[in-house]
């Protein structure tokens, strides 16, 4: 009888090109092999044995069972093993009843294959070994094993990258440029007839990370190519801006979340003009990018 199911906890597991393990003792004690990013703590089972000969000592093994995603949709399968008990042996009462923990070892696959995220759920068989008159005897147990995959972090925009109020004045022959540091600073730079002339209300951008794991370092990964911002008439007319040299504060390399698992972080940039004969004209210029966050 199951008082408490073996539960692996939360976890995430960024890469799988080596087979890792992560070992649960009976006292709770986890043991994460590389491959894993612990999110919340695991959980050792507690079974209730009933109908044994009294006083009898029973060891406890298991064979290796799969673990895969509870929805059954395809992908890498884990695997749960080499279980351990608190008592070892253990040995029933004057009722042929007895309690103990059972902790195990939890290995990824090593294929290379992606872990989804999402509950894993597997069903191992446990095998009970004692003796009755010195005779062996052999008793079989299915239990439950589950845990939650939770390797893609939640990233929100909080404020929007804004470049604020300018006056701008392209040239097919040069091009201006406004370097907006994460930190809020400001430098512009004008070569010929190009020119940027500032007005305020520029803010870097901010997103934030939530659902990590507490102190996990992450990467942040910003755009590599040009984002165009495009006036709102969309006419083909009209200059557009060129936003390259995307910086992040924190960076990557500093990048850490916090003890809840979430971070706040701010994004600069730096918006170019067109070198183009086209004039820009009054109005809202926008554009989007992607950026990404992962352990």
């Amino acid at each position: 009888m199951a008082l408490q199911r073996l539960d692996f906890g939360v976890l995430a597991i960024p890469a799988n090109s080596v087979s890792s393990a992560l070992a649960l003792s009976p006292l709770g004690t986890a043991t994460y092999g590389s491959a894993y990013v612990y999110v919340a703590a695991a959980t050792p089972g507690r079974y209730r044995l009933t109908g044994y000969p009294a006083f009898t000592d029973i060891s406890v093994s298991m064979a290796p069972g799969t673990v895969s995603l509870s929805s059954g949709a395809p992908g890498a399968q884990l695997t749960v093993s080499a279980a351990a008990t608190k008592p070892s042996p253990i040995r029933t009462d004057i009722n042929g009843q007895a309690e103990f923990d059972l902790g195990a070892t939890l290995t990824t696959s090593g294929s290379g294959q992606p872990y989804q995220d999402g509950t894993y759920l597997g069903r191992p068989t446990l095998t009970l070994s004692f003796s009755v008159a010195e005779v062996p005897q052999l008793s079989y147990q299915d239990i439950d094993v589950d845990l939650e995959l939770r390797t893609s972090l939640a990233v929100a925009q909080v404020e929007p990258l804004n470049f604020g109020r300018l006056a701008v004045f392209s040239s097919p022959g040069s091009q201006a440029s406004l370097a907006l540091s994460p930190n809020g600073g400001v430098a512009i730079n004008n070569i010929g007839a190009a020119r940027i002339i500032r007005f305020g209300s520029e803010t870097p951008g901010t997103f934030r990370v939530t659902t990590g794991a507490a102190f996990a370092p992450v990467t942040i990964t910003l755009p590599t190519d040009t984002v165009y911002l495009v006036h709102q008439s969309q006419s083909a007319d009209v200059a557009r801006f060129l936003v390259t040299d995307f910086v992040a504060l924190p960076a990557t390399g500093d990048a850490k979340l916090n003890a809840l698992g979430s971070l706040d972080f701010r994004v600069g940039a730096t918006l170019r003009t067109e070198q183009t004969a086209k004039h820009f004209v009054d109005g809202e210029y926008a554009g989007t990018f992607s950026l990404n966050v992962e352990y």
